[in-house]
């Protein structure tokens, strides 16, 4: 019973060692070999057998009679076979077959490429690294490592300098200078960097973390792979790419910056010092200027300093130019100068210079102008916010001018149809004048230009009453911390319970004093002067709107249109 037992687990240990060594290619399969003074033939038969690889090959490339020595432990097939036949056996992989052939490149291969392969591992542990970058800067050629810690890098010939730089994050940047022949094999171990000491501090620093982010899902795997590993920044005049792995920059575009930079569809590189086009978009990771267009989108993680124009959104970390976007201008930090959006533009920190969009502006601070179709917001306003609806602004300096204009504190003046400055002036009036004995109105802006709206009525008559709804504008000066001088212009719709007639107006010019009687309470006191205009065919007229002026000092009519003029006068109190 123990024997079978015995029997069946080296059974199914040796079913696993079979199909893990199924699912290893050929040429990563590992190999240890202690061999002395051995043939060849011998040593591959040994590899064979450790690894179920079969060799092929023709007896007169191989010498059975010299012998030689090797030890390796755990090595790749591949590592093994450069260092038995370094560059005068060449090998293909058929399945499980090995088949080896006599290296015999021509003069022409030999001029063209050298090929740098091998393998790379942590100095430390030991163990294979993967993805890591294996470049030339100047021909911007460059291999990634695989999963068995592999490469394998064509470098052309053309130029001088054939010089490789390995790298990978976290790992200190390895150099590989003496690179000579048609065929070079490296096994490098590369060190990890040193881990900076932790000293004590009693303030913990803030890291700037904000950032644009860059759409990734766009962007090649092994592009990114490189960009995240390398350290250097590469240069180039000029570059075309139709997708962003398919460039002249090839895969370190993402670390390189272009003078001039053309994409047909998606472009992805490190930055751009004067013109970048895009069919479709073009990604910067960092700085971009003097001009960038393109189809649908430009996005900048760092600052533009030119003009961007897009057919749908610009999105940047800073600004130091123009943006023009068919819908959305987005800067994550400050921004300057221009900023023309068809529906919006968005600033997350300071803003200089102008907003323009087709419905909205946002940004946190601005020193400029904001014009909007609809809205205009900012926690910080020194200039002229201009909306066809709403203005809001914590605090601002200079001007509002808009439907509806907010704030919570202000040095400066709202011009609009609604005013409130929530720490700025507004009180309700109640009050009398000769045409109508009750009023409520309510007044709000700052001292020096404020909105009034207004209703009235004759309470003598509530069955069908004469009643008055209005508008207007005032400013009040400041005599003393308890007086106020007032002018206000404003304009009354007459109407008769529920008819109401446009050509029953009275627009009326108020000179008056406000007078603080109280913390929260004054009293308010003015003459008026009113010019009344009425319609004499109005079907009111001879009962109730001719005789709306209680006296006149001039009274004319043209065709139906009656005007009538005199002075009143209003006694008034007011709250907050």
């Amino acid at each position: 019973m123990k024997k079978a037992i015995f029997i069946a687990v080296l059974l199914v240990v040796g079913v696993s060692v079979k199909s893990q060594n199924n699912a290893v290619p050929p040429l990563e399969r590992e190999v240890t070999l202690s061999v002395s003074d051995e043939t060849i033939p011998f040593i591959l038969n040994t590899i064979s057998q450790q690894t179920e690889i079969v060799f092929s090959y023709s007896p007169d490339i191989i010498s059975t009679t010299s012998k030689i020595s090797i030890n390796v432990k755990g090595k790749p097939v591949r590592y093994v076979l450069n260092t038995l036949f370094s560059e005068t056996v060449k090998y293909k992989v058929r399945g499980k077959y090995i088949i080896l052939r006599k290296n015999e490149p021509s003069k022409e291969e030999q001029k063209r490429e050298v090929v740098v392969e091998g393998y790379l591992y942590d100095s430390q542990t030991g163990n294979k690294l993967t993805d890591a970058t294996v470049y030339n800067k100047e021909q911007k050629v460059s291999a990634i490592t695989d999963k068995y810690g592999y490469f394998k890098l064509e470098v052309p010939t053309e130029e001088s300098n054939t010089e490789l730089k390995i790298s990978k994050r976290g790992y200190t940047d390895t150099m590989l200078t003496a690179i000579s022949g048609n065929l070079n094999y490296v096994d490098l171990e590369l060190a990890s960097k040193p881990k900076v000491a932790e000293m004590p501090i009693f303030i913990e620093p803030k890291e700037d973390q904000s950032k644009i982010t860059i759409p990734e899902w766009l962007i090649a795997n092994k592009l990114l792979i490189n960009t995240r590993n390398i350290s250097d920044t590469l240069f180039s005049k000029f570059q075309i790419s139709l997708v962003p792995y398919v460039s002249t920059n090839k895969l370190l575009s993402g670390k390189t910056v272009n003078d001039y930079s053309f994409n047909m569809t998606v472009g992805y590189v490190q930055g751009v010092r004067k013109v970048e086009l895009g069919g479709i978009a073009n990604i910067v990771r960092e700085d971009a200027g003097v001009c960038q267009l393109a189809g649908v989108a430009n996005v900048v993680g760092g600052l533009s300093y030119g003009f961007q124009g897009a057919g749908t959104f610009n999105a940047v970390k800073s600004l130091n130019g123009i943006q023009s976007a068919g819908i959305l201008n987005f800067v994550l930090d400050d921004a300057g100068y221009v900023q023309l959006g068809g529906t919006g533009n968005i600033v997350g920190g300071k803003f200089y210079g102008v907003q323009v969009a087709g419905v909205f502006n946002h940004t946190n601070k601005i020193v400029g102008t904001q014009v909007a179709g609809v809205f205009n917001n900012t926690d910080s306003l020194d200039g002229v916010q201009i909306s066809g609806v709403l203005n809001r602004a914590s605090y601002f300096k200079g001007y509002q001018i808009g439907v509806i204009n907010y704030a919570d504190s202000c040095n400066g003046i709202p011009f609009g149809l609604f005013n409130f400055v929530r720490k700025g002036y507004h009180k309700i009036e109640l009050s009398a004048d000769e045409v109508f004995y009750s009023n409520i109105a309510f007044r709000s802006g700052v001292q020096k230009f404020h909105s009034i709206v207004t209703v009235g009525v004759r309470p003598n008559e509530l069955q069908n009453p004469l009643w008055s709804f209005g508008y207007g504008v005032g400013t009040s000066f400041e005599k003393s911390s308890k007086i106020l001088y007032d002018l206000d212009f404003t304009v009354h719709q007459l109407a008769k319970g529920n008819y109401i007639s446009e050509k029953n107006k009275i627009y009326k010019i108020t000179a008056g004093v406000d007078w603080k009687v109280g913390p929260k309470i004054s009293l308010a006191f003015g003459l008026s002067y009113n010019l009344y205009f009425t319609d004499s065919q109005s079907k009111y007229y001879d009962s109730t709107f001719s005789s709306v002026p209680p006296y006149t000092i001039s009274s004319n009519q043209n065709g139906s249109t009656v005007l009538k003029t005199w002075f009143g006068g209003k006694v008034g109190i007011r709250f907050l």
